[in-house]
C-alpha cells in the first residue's frame, strides 16, 4: 500500500496502525476523537495497558505530520503534553435549520441521544424530574434516541415513561427534540471520568445545538461541555448530583429564554468552515 498520506484515527487498533506507519517512514495524519489514556483509566478490564499506550501514544501523536482533536480543549491539553501543534475539528454545519417547537404545556418532555456515561447521575435527574413535575401536576417523559446498555438499565426499572425511538438519522432526530423542553448531556464526576470530560465532547451536542433547544448539562465543571454551555449560554449546567440541586436547575433552565443567536453563536465558531480550511491545508500534500 503506497500513499501521498496516511489518514489514522487514532482509536483501539489505529494506534497500531499509525505506530506501524510511521515506522516505515509513512507520512501519517492523526484524528484523535478521545484521549486514548483517558479512555484507558475509564476502562476497568484495560487500564492495565495504560504504560504501555503511554509510550506508543506518545511515539504516535510526536510523529504524525498533523493532527486533529475534537475539542479546543483537547488541542491545549496535547500542546501542553506532547507540544504538538494540533488543531481542534469537531463537526462542519454550514447553517442551523429552521426548527418548528411543538411543547406540551402539562408534559415536562426532556430529550437523550445515544449513550449515558453513568447510570446514577441519570437516575437522580430523572427523579428529580418527577418531583418538579408532579409539584406542577404534570407528567414526565423522556424521548430516547439511539442504542445504550445504559439507557436499556434506566428503560427497565421503570421509574418513568421513555419514548424509545430506537436508531434514528440525524434529520429524523431533529423534529423529535423539537417537542422537548430541553435536552439532556452528562459527564460522570470522579477521577475515572476526569481525563475523558476534560478533553472529549459529546457528538450529540452537534445535535442538540441543531434542535436549539435548551442543553442540560449534567457535569462538573472542569468539562469541555460545561465550558462550552456556559460560555455560548445555550443552556444551564448543573455541578451536583443532589436531587435538591439538580430539580432546582430544571426550573432555572425551564426559565430560560435561548434565543437562535446563541445557537448560530457556537454552530459559527466550534462547527464553522475555519476547521475546514485547516484540514484542508493539513492534508494537503
Amino acid at each position: 500500500m503506497n500513499g501521498d498520506l496516511y489518514w489514522v484515527v487514532a482509536h483501539y487498533e489505529g494506534i497500531s496502525v499509525a505506530a506501524e506507519l510511521l515506522s516505515m517512514g509513512k507520512p501519517v495524519h492523526l484524528t484523535v476523537h478521545d484521549e486514548p489514556l483517558a479512555m484507558l483509566v475509564r476502562s476497568r478490564r484495560f487500564r492495565p495497558l495504560w504504560p504501555l499506550m503511554s509510550i506508543t501514544f506518545s511515539r504516535v501523536i510526536r510523529g504524525a505530520r498533523s493532527v486533529d482533536v475534537t475539542s479546543t480543549k483537547m488541542r491545549d491539553y496535547f500542546r501542553v503534553k506532547y507540544g504538538v501543534n494540533c488543531f481542534a475539528l469537531y463537526k462542519y454545519l454550514p447553517e442551523l435549520p429552521i426548527m418548528n417547537f411543538h411543547l406540551s404545556e402539562k408534559t415536562l418532555t426532556v430529550g437523550h441521544i445515544g449513550s449515558l456515561y453513568h447510570t446514577d447521575p441519570f437516575r437522580k435527574f430523572i427523579l428529580a424530574c418527577r418531583d418538579y413535575a408532579e409539584s406542577q401536576n404534570s407528567s414526565l417523559k423522556i424521548k430516547r434516541i439511539g442504542a445504550s446498555p445504559e439507557m436499556d438499565n434506566i428503560d427497565s426499572a421503570n421509574l418513568v415513561a421513555i419514548e424509545n425511538y430506537g436508531e434514528l438519522l440525524e434529520q429524523e432526530a431533529l423534529p423529535v427534540l423539537a417537542t422537548c423542553d430541553f435536552v439532556y448531556a452528562m459527564y460522570p464526576k470522579g477521577f475515572r471520568f476526569r481525563g475523558f470530560r476534560r478533553t472529549s465532547l459529546p457528538i450529540k451536542l452537534s445535535t442538540y445545538i441543531q434542535a436549539q433547544r435548551p442543553i442540560f448539562a449534567h457535569t462538573p465543571g472542569d468539562s469541555g461541555l460545561a465550558e462550552l454551555v456556559e460560555t455560548y449560554g445555550v443552556g444551564k449546567v448543573c455541578r451536583r448530583d443532589h436531587t435538591t440541586d439538580i430539580r432546582a436547575c430544571i426550573e432555572e433552565i425551564l426559565g430560560m429564554k435561548i434565543g437562535h443567536e446563541h445557537f448560530e453563536a457556537i454552530r459559527k465558531d466550534l462547527m464553522g468552515s475555519s476547521q475546514i480550511q485547516q484540514l484542508h491545508r493539513a492534508l494537503r500534500v
